[in-house]
């Protein structure tokens, strides 16, 4: 595919590039229905090796290991790994929330649904791509093959934040799922009045391996503010004045850390992979070295 036939609002050419050397890690090997790049538990035909097995009558001579069999004495078969798509699935959190930060939480999230989904779809894996807010709010299905790249940008481009969200109602939901085993994505903030444990649940439930993408901006990590403010909630419109004092700020952090190590020990109890990202660092710096640092992609 050509580089220049891609958006670049979302992602440089340049970097395409470089996605176009990595792939999705997964902590299990999946089936697929398509010959794809990735390996899967079917042996089949493709280059990489997997094991030895005894010659049995009416297996292919071809797939004899001569060099064993001049040392042993015995005929013995080489196996390969069969080379098979998976299914990636990208949930964005299109609530309001997301549109907080400069960048934004959004446009950082569309961009890692953009990376994720190319990178996917240069390996020939399918691509399932859903914008949430209290309900499935867009829903683009089945994308296969580097053709549907450009189909995949213009769906996420389109995408704006603009209601408050409820993921626990928008996922557990069958308008959320389609049914196939594979890798789910949730890029979110994961600030939801009502938690977010029922719809990671949920979906984990169908047979899919999930990541969790946690967009946080610094501002919100470490708020600077001073004096005497009005916080306005940018999704229920609920405003509370406050004196933002060194004893708040105290409070503030506890809180927070608590919410970030509740979020972690969710994920580490059910074998999620997890990770926190700031929107101010460069998507390629997001993916080259925090992602291949957390063993998501390699």
């Amino acid at each position: 595919m050509k580089n220049e036939m891609v958006s670049p609002s979302l992602l440089d050419p340049a970097f395409l590039q470089k996605l176009e050397r990595m792939k999705i890690i997964t902590k299990r090997m999946m089936k697929g229905t398509q010959s794809g790049k990735r390996r899967s538990r079917q042996l089949g035909s493709s280059i990489e090796f997997a094991d030895y097995r005894t010659y049995t009558p009416g297996d292919d001579i071809r797939q004899v290991d001569w060099n064993a069999f001049a040392r042993l004495e015995k005929l013995f078969l080489k196996t390969f790994y069969d080379e098979q798509e998976i299914h990636v699935t990208l949930y964005l959190d299109s609530s309001k929330s997301m549109a907080y930060g400069n960048p934004s939480k959004f446009l950082v999230g569309k961009q890692l649904a953009a990376a994720f989904g190319y990178l996917s779809l240069h390996h020939f894996d399918r691509v399932t791509a859903y914008a949430f807010d209290q309900k499935i709010a867009n829903h683009l299905p089945f994308l296969y093959g580097k053709a549907k790249v450009q189909a995949l940008f213009r769906f996420l481009e389109e995408l704006n934040p603009t209601v408050e969200g409820n993921i626990n109602h928008a996922l557990t939901n069958q308008k959320a799922i389609h049914g196939k085993a594979g890798v789910s994505i949730i890029i979110s903030d994961f600030l939801f009045e009502e938690g977010y444990e029922k719809a990671i649940s949920f979906i984990q439930s169908t047979n899919q391996e999930i990541i969790l993408v946690q967009l946080l901006s610094k501002d919100e990590l470490n708020p600077e503010f001073q004096g005497d403010l009005k916080l306005i909630d940018s999704e229920s419109k609920q405003d509370k004045e406050i004196t933002f004092s060194p004893y708040l700020l105290k409070e503030y952090h506890h809180t927070l850390d608590l919410f970030l190590e509740k979020i972690q020990h969710f994920a580490n109890q059910r074998g999620i992979s997890y990770l926190l990202v700031h929107p101010e660092s460069s998507i390629e710096e997001i993916m080259v070295q925090a992602f291949k640092k957390a063993n998501i992609i390699r």
